[in-house]
C-alpha cells in the first residue's frame, strides 16, 4: 500500500489504476484459501447467486484490498 498513490486519488480511473497495481504486487497476501472458496460458492448459490470458483476468487482479493484501502484511509491521517 506504501507508494501508491493512485489508490487514493479522488478520480475513478486513478483508483482503479491503483487497484490494478496493488492487486499485482500483493498476490501472496491477496491469495485467500481454496477451501473457503468452494463455500463462497454454496453460499452464493443459496443466495440464489450462480457464480463459479474463480468469480468467487476475484471477489475475495478485491474485498482484501478494498478493506486495506479503506483502513488506510482511516487510519493513515
Amino acid at each position: 500500500m506504501k507508494g501508491n498513490k493512485l489508490l487514493y486519488s479522488k478520480y475513478k480511473e486513478d483508483r482503479i489504476k491503483g487497484y490494478r497495481k496493488l492487486l499485482k504486487k500483493q498476490t501472496v497476501q491477496y491469495n485467500p484459501p481454496k477451501d473457503i472458496i468452494k463455500d463462497i460458492v454454496e453460499a452464493m448459490e443459496a443466495q440464489g447467486y450462480d457464480i463459479d470458483t474463480k468469480q468467487s476468487l476475484a471477489y475475495l482479493r478485491a474485498s482484501y484490498a478494498a478493506f486495506d484501502r479503506r483502513y488506510y484511509l482511516q487510519n493513515n491521517k
